[in-house]
This record gives C-alpha cells, structure tokens and sequence, in this order.
C-alpha cells in the first residue's frame, strides 16, 4: 500500500466532545501539511464525514496532538484542533476544555506520565493558549480508571471522575480578562437593535448575551434554538463584530469563513424549570444561571467546558451580563460554586477568585469530567499528504 501510510491515532473521548489524538512525533513539524493530513482524516470537507473518522458534528470534529513539555510546570504539551466539517479549515484558535480532559489519562496510557498511586497529577500545557491545566487522574495498576461513579449530563452512564483545574484561565486568547476594558459593552445590529453583551476572556473568549434580547427563555434545546434563524444569525452577527473588536480578524465579514470557533458565543438566562434533551425535568432551584452556547455556528448540544470556564469567571464580574442574571453568592449552596443549566442538565464550576481586585482576579477554575480511552489503531493516509507543500519561486529569480 506504497501510496498511504499508516499513520498511528487514537480515539478518545472526553467529557461530552470526542477526537482523534496523535503524538506529536507521529506528524510533521509544519502546520500546513498536518491541516492537509487532519482534513483526510476526519473526512472534511464533508458535512456527514462519510471518507473519514469524524462523527459529522462539531463536538466529534476535533484532533488533540500529545508531546513532551515545552514548559518547566508542565509535564505533556497538548495542542487542540477543530476540523470543520462542511470547509476546508482547522481552526487552531482556541481550546477545548471537555477534550481537554481525556489529555490526562492518554498521556498515562501512553507512557508519557507514569501513575502513582490512586490519583496521578498531570500538568498540562495547552499551546494554542499558552495555560496550565491540572488534571487529577484515577489509576490503578500504571492505567487510567474508566469505570467509577461520575456522572456528567450529556454521556451515557458513569465513569471515573478527573478533576481539570484551568489555572490563572483568564486571557487565554486576548491577554485579558476584560479584553474592550469593560465589562459590559453595546452592540448595534444590522437591523438596528442595541444589544448589550459582555466580552470575558477565560479559558476562551466568549461573548455572552442576554436571552430575552433575542427572545428567548434560556430553557430552549438546540433544535430549537436552530429552529430560530433571527436568533442564530444574530449570534453570528455578534460573535463576528467581537471577533474584529478583539483582532481576531481584521473584518467582521470574514469572521465566519476566518474564524468560526473563536471568540464563543452564546446567551445567559436567569434558571427556571425546563425539560433536558433526554426528558428530564430540571427545577429551577437546581442551577444559578442558564446558559446555552453556540459552537462553529451551530447550537452547541450540551455545554463547552471552556464555555463553562469562562461563564463561572463572568459570574463573579460585577456588571458583566453574567453577573447580573446568575443567583447571587448569598442564594446559592456554595458561594464558591457557580451551576450551569444547559440542554443536558447542571454542570458545575468551582471559582477560585480574589474579590479584592476590579476587575475580580480568577486564579483557577475547576470542572469535574469523565473520560474514555475507545481505540488505538492507524489511519491510512495518502503518502502524497506528508510532503510539504513548496511554492515555486517566482520567474527569474535565483
């Protein structure tokens, strides 16, 4: 099979996303060559992925690449990619935190860290945002558990629970909790409405809206909410004129094609009683704020861990969108502990913060996932995709 190679992957899931990780040695050292590798991989572009690997949704469209520390706290360096499904693009914009989680236990599986004990710390440093995150891992006998307890919305069953701290998360793209310098900002659309947002920068930057500013409850599921173009392409409309304000583009016009992951988007609601993707009856007494994200322009079916990252850094913003709508400190269980409603249930964030400082200091972030180790295998790709791409020099010169 002299016109592919095989080329060594592994399937994982992690939290409610699943990718296709490699290590790093396995690619070539230019980026170009490995989008070209990735896209016939996963089957882009395609929207059903049909030729590849990927699951036709933007939540299994991603690739995690593992390889040894370019950091001294750290102890694997782990690079993020979302492969479009209908162009084709890799979008190395940001992270992704539910995936991030399956970074831990790969990086035990594989032999790069080795377990000790019941509970192996892997310090991970993410590249595409220059952060840490900490994952506290259960092994037993030099592998990462499955099997346990945990639960998270979204993922059949249970599973042994990895506790993912996002250090210091704030900046992570921009350089700046507060990327405008403010905490609540004005957005006038093409059909004339002002909207008042807030741009937080936490794990990803992400672009939180007030629901009933779209006409929505916050209790919607995302066929719904895809059900509703005035709402999705205002989102856009939003997501796209931030992405020029933060520099992400240089023109808001391109956002779309040039860079559909980032910043997020997404709208906030106060909690009231709703009804989940499976039927579950969720009372509005179980979560302090609802949220409902958007993930490469279409309605994200759970909730992004970095979405959930930055939504429990915003809670804790006076005047931010967030703050405003989510169960003051004094109302909820734990001060410290910010629940999510989203399409499939509560998810909780943990927010280690230093209220004396304006804007508020969040010195970590934690979020309870699971994870599964599903497959290691090859990928036939075609040899011709491993030889970079060498533009000819132009006509007369030497």
């Amino acid at each position: 099979m002299g016109e592919t190679r095989a080329l060594e992957c592994f399937i994982l899931r992690g939290g409610t996303s699943r990718g296709i990780f490699f290590l790093a040695s396995a690619l070539p050292d230019d980026r170009a060559t490995i989008e070209r590798i990735l896209l016939n991989v996963f089957g882009s572009p395609d929207v059903r992925q049909i030729d590849g690997l990927g699951g036709a949704t933007s939540q299994t469209s991603k690739a995690a690449i593992i390889g040894p520390p370019s950091r001294s706290d750290a102890d694997v360096d782990y690079t993020f990619a979302q492969v479009s499904t209908g162009s084709p693009l890799v979008d190395w914009g940001g992270n992704c935190g539910n995936l991030s989680s399956a970074v831990g236990p790969f990086a035990i599986d594989a032999g790069l860290v080795p377990a000790t004990g019941e509970l192996t710390t892997v310090r991970i440093h993410n590249t595409n945002t220059n952060k840490l995150i900490v994952a506290q891992v259960p092994t037993a006998d030099g592998r990462a558990l499955v099997g346990g307890t945990y639960a998270i919305p979204g993922v059949p069953g249970t599973g042994a629970r990895i506790l993912l701290e996002f250090t210091d998360p704030a900046g992570s793209v921009t350089g700046a909790l507060l990327p405008t310098g403010r905490p609540r900002d004005e957005i006038t659309l093409a059909d004339r409405r002002t909207v008042a947002v807030s741009v937080v920068d936490a794990g990803n930057p992400t672009v939180f809206v007030p629901a009933d500013a779209l006409g929505m409850s916050g209790r919607e599921l995302p066929s719904e909410i895809e059900a509703r173009r005035d709402v999705t392409d205002a989102l856009e409309e939003i997501r796209s004129i931030v992405a020029e304000w933060l520099g992400i583009v240089p023109d808001r016009r391109v956002a779309t094609a040039a860079s559909p992951g980032l910043p997020k988007v997404g709208f906030v609601a106060a909690p009231r009683e709703y009804l989940t993707t499976t039927g579950e009856r969720v009372p509005a007494g179980a979560a302090d704020v609802a949220g409902r994200l958007m993930s490469m322009q279409t309605a994200h079916r759970s909730y992004m861990v970095t979405g959930a990252i930055c939504t429990g850094a915003a809670a804790f913003i006076e005047h931010s969108v967030v703050h405003d709508i989510t169960r003051p400190a004094g109302n909820r269980p734990d001060g410290d502990t910010i629940r999510i409603a989203h399409p499939y249930g509560v998810m909780e964030v943990i927010v280690r913060s230093d209220p004396g400082t304006d804007p508020v200091r969040v010195a970590g972030v934690s979020v309870g996932r699971t994870a599964r180790h599903i497959l290691d295998g090859v990928v036939w790709v075609p040899e011709a995709l491993f030889t970079p791409v060498v533009s000819p020099l132009p006509a007369g010169a030497a």
